[in-house]
């Protein structure tokens, strides 16, 4: 990359060169930019605010290793330099407890924290389910007298929600005088999280009833919960009203229909939804494909699937494999299931636990116990769902023998369920 006369000499070509870190998220363009800045000049690279921006574009490119590296050789750092590697180690699961270890050495430096410190640290304490990492934060925040903001509160309500204690969640969320969307979703995410799917909806209830506008979020949450209580009548009653309000549903919102229906057995009305959306992704495929397989619509599962393959991307898994065979499995083997079967070992997901369990079954319902005997032995990694398939199958076939061996194996080495 050329070096501009202009930067060379001007520190408002130094601050031009900074101001478009914001926009940078390629890893490659990030480390050229960062390049053309140090050789641009020395003076400028003692400021904090320099470092800061290139921190940050290093974490927006994906690259934590290299935003640590920054703040490891800032000769100056400053409240904003701790929230924004703090900040960026709170977003990946992975990386969490490197925010609150970098917590301690904010305070080992004598720097106050400020309010996004503490929403920052909270994420981190919720992504890795932490109750006393976060009830510990909860303390600070209280000392340093930041109770009160919104985005802190919102954080400790995620925070008391993922981690299961739904008391301490309630207790923030009733000290919170303006409560928004994100407050509501937050409680309601903890509840249906936790098993407690009709708390979740009265959650819903009440947010509308006090005028917050729900989002696509949380009609997401309320469609998924409809789903698991296998209450069609009211996820048709949400649906409504998400049509009624000209809400425009995103892709997750659209497959969280799809499934509701599919699972409801109305796959009429989830083709018309699949048929009208302007992208899908492999969730709308699949989902499709098992509700056609769970009601035995095998031309139709078929069809789709025939489809998908013409598709540039995206490309059947394992899931859509497990679902096509499920759906085939009262055929003769040689109709689909084998078929399928050679298809799932040419694209590699021969060695799936849900495929093979699916495969089990559909050669014992055809009487082969050798070729489910194959299918069985061919999967490292077994659970307790494939040896149950195993046993059924001996069983059905009156093979008792069999059937109490594959029980003992279960016992002895204890598989663990999906």
């Amino acid at each position: 990359m050329p070096l501009p006369p202009l930067y060379e000499t001007s520190p408002f070509g130094v601050l031009s060169l900074v101001q478009k870190c914001t926009s940078i998220s390629s890893l490659k363009k990030a480390r050229q930019l960062h390049a053309l800045i140090l050789a641009t000049t020395t003076v400028s690279l003692r400021m904090p605010f320099v470092h800061n921006n290139i921190l940050s574009m290093y974490a927006r490119s994906g690259s934590l290793k290299d935003s640590q590296l920054v703040f490891d050789k800032m000769p100056q750092r400053n409240i904003v330099s701790f929230n924004a590697l703090i900040t960026a180690y709170s977003r990946v699961p992975d990386h969490a407890i490197s925010a609150i270890k970098l917590y301690t050495q904010m305070e080992s430096g004598c720097q106050s924290p400020n309010s996004l410190t503490f929403t920052s640290l909270l994420q981190a304490s919720s992504l890795l389910e932490d109750l006393l990492a976060g009830s510990s934060l909860h303390a600070q925040a209280v000392k340093f007298g930041f109770l009160d903001e919104i985005c802190v509160q919102t954080s400790l309500l995620g925070m008391y929600s993922n981690c299961g204690n739904l008391g301490s969640a309630e207790k923030v969320f009733v000290d919170i005088s303006d409560k928004d969307v994100v407050a509501w979703n937050s409680l309601i995410l903890g509840n249906l999280k936790n098993g407690n799917i009709r708390a979740g909806l009265q959650g819903f209830v009440d947010m509308v009833r006090v005028g917050v506008v729900p989002t696509e979020f949380t009609y997401s949450m309320i469609l998924n919960a409809c789903s698991r209580l296998n209450d069609n009548q009211l996820g048709q009653l949400i649906h409504a009203q998400i049509i009624v309000t000209n809400m425009l549903a995103d892709l997750p919102l659209q497959n969280v229909l799809l499934d509701m229906y599919c699972n409801s057995g109305d796959t009429q009305t989830a083709s018309r939804i699949f048929s009208g959306m302007e992208s899908t992704d492999l969730v709308s495929w699949n989902s499709m494909i098992s509700g056609y397989s769970e009601k035995e619509e095998v031309e139709n599962a078929m069809n789709l699937f025939v489809q998908l393959l013409g598709q540039c991307s995206p490309k059947p898994d394992e899931y859509t494999y497990a679902a096509l065979i499920c759906a085939t499995n009262s055929f003769p083997a040689s109709d689909y299931g084998k078929p399928l079967h050679a298809q799932v070992m040419k694209t590699g997901h021969e060695g799936s636990v849900f495929v093979g369990s699916t495969l089990v079954c559909m050669y014992f319902k055809n009487g082969e116990t050798e070729a489910a005997q194959k299918v069985f032995c061919s999967i490292s990694h077994k659970d307790i769902v494939l040896c149950t398939e195993m046993i059924a199958g001996y069983s059905r076939m009156a093979d008792p023998r069999r059937a109490i061996s594959f029980y003992s194996e279960m016992c002895h080495k204890g598989y663990e369920g999906r």
